[in-house]
């Protein structure tokens, strides 16, 4: 089966997109990125940094996950515009059976959905319907929650996380680690039901879906005084060792 990624370059993308490669050998991999928008809230830069930091030792091989040829040759690619000509056009020369997408920044229109026969995938980082949107670790801690977790669901219009569900997968938030050490503890799990539903499709079963409610809340970007009151809680953003939650080599999801 050809596979076709859509992530972000940022770690937790590359990461988790590299896990799931690992973990799929027999099948073809394609990947292609979004890149980073600039965001305009100076509170946000350190994350921003420290996540470019550890992107780039990741892709220089300074961990024990070794990343994957279609990460290294595609990890400088900006993708951004998947509806234009343009952007159809490589979708359709790339004819992926499945495209998966994991963090990536670009909403997709329904020619480029059309395209894989067996759809598109994504595997958000926030548990539906609560969280949909941006950084919805952020705002789950922000919400003093005691789980966060992951949302693996259908993309099937132009709706932002609002497609069928497939599976979640729920954890405790360390309020004791950072914000980014806290997404990035997500990925594991979220993967392994990444891999298991790629395993039936392939299989030619169909994947389990329900419905998501009606009732939901959707997330932007956080501004200044929502990253304030984050800090003033005693939370991080980044504390400099998140390096330690990617150096483990990654388990065999399958």
């Amino acid at each position: 089966m050809r596979l076709l990624f859509l992530g972000h370059h940022d770690i937790a993308s590359l990461t988790a997109i590299n896990r799931i490669i690992l973990s799929l050998p027999e099948h073809d991999h394609a990947v292609l990125l979004s890149t980073a928008d600039g965001d305009s809230n100076p509170l946000l830069r350190e994350l921003a940094d420290a996540d470019a930091a550890l992107s780039a030792r990741f892709l220089g091989g300074d961990f024990a996950q070794t990343p994957h040829d279609a990460m290294i040759n595609r990890s400088q690619e900006g993708f951004e515009r998947p509806n234009a000509s343009e952007g159809l056009a490589s979708l359709r020369d790339l004819a992926p059976d499945l495209i998966i997408s994991i963090r990536y920044r670009r909403i997709l229109h329904e020619d480029a959905i059309a395209i894989p026969p067996l759809g598109v995938i994504n595997l958000h980082s926030g548990i539906l319907p609560d969280y949909r949107g941006v950084m919805a670790t952020f705002w789950a801690m922000l919400d003093g929650r005691a789980e966060i977790g992951t949302t693996l669901h259908r993309i099937t219009d132009r709706g932002i996380d609002t497609g069928t569900v497939i599976d979640i997968n729920r954890q405790p938030a360390a309020y004791d680690r950072s914000y980014l050490s806290n997404v990035l503890s997500l990925y594991p799990a979220g993967c392994r039901s990444v891999v298991l539903a790629v395993q039936k499709l392939s299989a030619g079963e169909a994947l389990e879906e329900r419905r998501q409610p009606a009732a939901g809340r959707y997330f932007s970007a956080p501004d200044e005084n929502s990253v304030r009151r984050f800090e003033a809680r005693g939370l991080r953003l980044v504390d400099g060792d998140e390096s330690e939650d990617i150096t483990q080599a990654p388990d065999q999801a399958g």
